[in-house]
């Protein structure tokens, strides 16, 4: 329920944002033999060694985003890497690869979480910065009243320099305030809603979000999901929105 709540967020900001840009909006429609549950389309395969579903969950500006669901079926431990998941452009055959387009890689949790990290850390330096900044240009201010010859509104000049000070830095709290709380969420989501590393002991299994570039050119796509020594594939026909 929580990673439907947070995808729904996530796509419903998506679908805003990409409506306000009036963005053409597409899916992608399982070609594989599905199940129905909840007005999901799901598509399971199999083998001795593992079960693995997958389902389309949306366009995400740039991406599209997948669930997929990996269970453990054998007596060996199963290494799911995300960063190996890949999509490719196919010919209507649904064997041949279509050459026009290279293969796309799903994004890498891990990587985006470093991302994250470090534009955590960029904001925190640039806060200590503009505190900084802000305070010694208004000492620098006050000084400079207190030296003017006029000292009939100094006192005034100084209230005035303080509060603008102060709304300065109030407005800079509360900035760094909500892109902390941004960043947090973000990394949040990239660590607990989206697909991660993961090493499967038997009956265990793991789900999690995939996010795979998009490109609107393409009509047919393979997408590949590795489990140890075998490459599970789904097809899918991609479509736009009405």
């Amino acid at each position: 329920m929580k990673k439907l709540l947070l995808l729904a967020v996530f796509i419903l900001t998506v679908v805003l944002f990409s409506a306000c840009s009036t963005q053409t909006l597409f899916k992608a429609n399982p070609l594989d033999e599905k199940e129905i549950y909840n007005g999901r389309e799901i598509v399971t395969k199999e083998n001795d060694e593992a079960v693995v579903s997958v389902e389309f969950d949306g366009q995400s500006e740039n991406d599209f985003v997948y669930y997929v669901e990996i269970e453990n079926h054998s007596d060996e431990l199963l290494t799911i890497n995300p960063g190996n998941i890949l999509a490719e452009a196919v010919k209507k055959d649904l064997r041949s690869i279509d050459k026009r387009f290279g293969p796309m890689w799903a994004a890498d949790p891990k990587s985006e979480i470093a991302r994250i990290s470090k534009e955590k850390e960029g904001r925190k330096t640039m806060h200590s910065v503009t505190t900084g900044l802000n305070a010694a240009f208004t000492l620098l201010s006050i000084i400079g009243t207190l030296s003017d010859k006029d000292t009939r509104r100094d006192g005034h000049k100084v209230v005035h320099d303080v509060v603008l000070w102060a709304d300065n830095q109030v407005r800079e709290e509360i900035d760094y305030d909500e892109s902390i709380k941004s960043l947090e969420s973000q990394r949040e989501f990239w660590k607990n809603e989206v697909l991660n590393y993961t090493e499967l002991k038997k009956d265990e299994r793991v789900g999690g979000l995939v996010f795979i570039p998009f490109n609107p050119e393409i009509k047919y796509m393979r997408l590949i999901v590795p489990v140890n020594n075998t490459d599970f594939e789904f097809y899918y026909k991609q479509v736009m929105v009405d």
